[in-house]
């Protein structure tokens, strides 16, 4: 199946904690660590409770309490920062870390700079495609042939970066929009989306790759990777109780995927997690939504239940076209949840591998 593994880890806040786990991960034989990249997010006791850390710092100190597993952001943007200072930042990883780390990219949102009005929201996806650019252009610069780039958004007059990764790390992009998807399949190496169903993302996916053949590219260059709310114990329900409430969260802030799973009422009233600045009364909105969302619909998007459950559902994705399995464990059970795919899991697929 060759399907590899990766792991988000979630647990803002901890420092120590989430430096640890990645070294669980590691030892439980995934391939990559991925972490959220917030600058700003309200501190909310149903959905976000705890102080988002700076994901570039905490990559740096997982790759050096770590040998072997990738590194990359799920996902940062060009917003906050300049893509050549990411160009950068990523290229110091990289080296320090023996080639291991690699990018993720998004258009960003709303919420992360609302409390910064100098830095605008707006055209996120034209900046994204335009910071792709600079950051591809300054990795192939040399002092003979420096970069050049006039876009409407970024500018670059004759710049070497003279300190380069080991080896050009791979740019996934995350996204899920019509234009997203075309400028994925034009420009990404990869798609790391945050929460699909395998028939959403079979959809998606399909469409990535009819705009790789209109730009002249071979689709299976393009990594199809899913990054999934994952829960496992022997006692299947208790696992699938631990994802409830913060996916029927989730699910009303991506209007276009409840509309995509079929629940257009209540599309017609979720949010668009672009766009939302959670302020109190969007939260209070949000819940009440929430709350309305059938289990069938977080059934749908998420990993959950016995091994035997979670390697079927899995098999699922994998028919839909994912390569990359990145899968979201809670804090409340995370160790459970690693464990059985160091057991269980992960030994399954690789033995179906032959």
């Amino acid at each position: 199946m060759n399907l590899r593994f990766g792991c988000q880890i979630i647990t803002y806040g901890d420092i120590w904690k989430t430096i640890q786990y990645a070294v669980l991960v590691e030892k439980a034989g995934f391939d990559i660590v991925s972490l959220p990249d917030h600058l700003f997010h309200p501190l909310d006791e149903r959905f976000l409770k705890d102080p988002p850390w700076d994901v570039y710092t905490l990559l740096t100190a997982i790759g050096l309490n770590t040998k072997r597993i990738k590194l990359t952001p799920g996902v940062s943007d060009v917003l906050r920062r300049h893509p050549a200072t990411i160009a950068h930042t990523i290229a110091t990883i990289n080296q320090l870390t023996n080639g291991r780390a690699v990018l993720a990219l998004g258009a960003g949102e709303a919420f992360n700079l609302d409390p910064i009005p100098d830095v605008k929201w707006d055209k996120p996806a034209s900046i994204l495609e335009e910071g792709i650019k600079v950051i591809r252009l300054l990795w192939d610069s040399t002092r003979d042939k420096p970069a050049s780039f006039n876009g409407r958004y970024f500018k670059l007059k004759d710049a070497f970066l003279s300190f380069k990764p080991i080896r050009k790390p791979p740019i996934y992009i995350g996204g899920y929009g019509p234009r997203m998807r075309k400028i994925i399949g034009v420009l990404g190496d990869g798609w790391i989306p945050w929460v699909e169903s395998p028939k959403t993302y079979r959809k998606s996916i399909e469409d990535i790759y009819i705009h790789a053949k209109k730009a002249g590219r071979n689709p299976e260059d393009i990594d199809a990777a899913a990054m999934i709310f994952t829960s496992i114990s022997r006692d299947g329900e208790k696992a699938k109780q631990v994802l409830v409430a913060r996916t029927r969260t989730v699910l009303a802030l991506r209007n276009r995927l409840l509309k995509d799973l079929g629940y257009e009422k209540l599309a017609e009233e979720a949010f668009d997690i672009w766009k939302i600045t959670f302020t109190k009364e969007q939260l209070d909105k949000l819940y009440s939504i929430a709350d309305r969302i059938p289990l069938e619909a977080v059934e749908a998007v998420t990993v959950a239940g016995t091994p035997d459950e979670a390697i079927g559902k899995i098999e699922e994705y994998i028919k839909a076209g994912v390569k990359l399995f990145i899968a979201i464990p809670f804090p409340i059970n995370f160790e459970e949840t690693i464990s059985h795919f160091e057991k269980q899991v992960i030994p399954y697929f690789k033995s179906n591998e032959a």
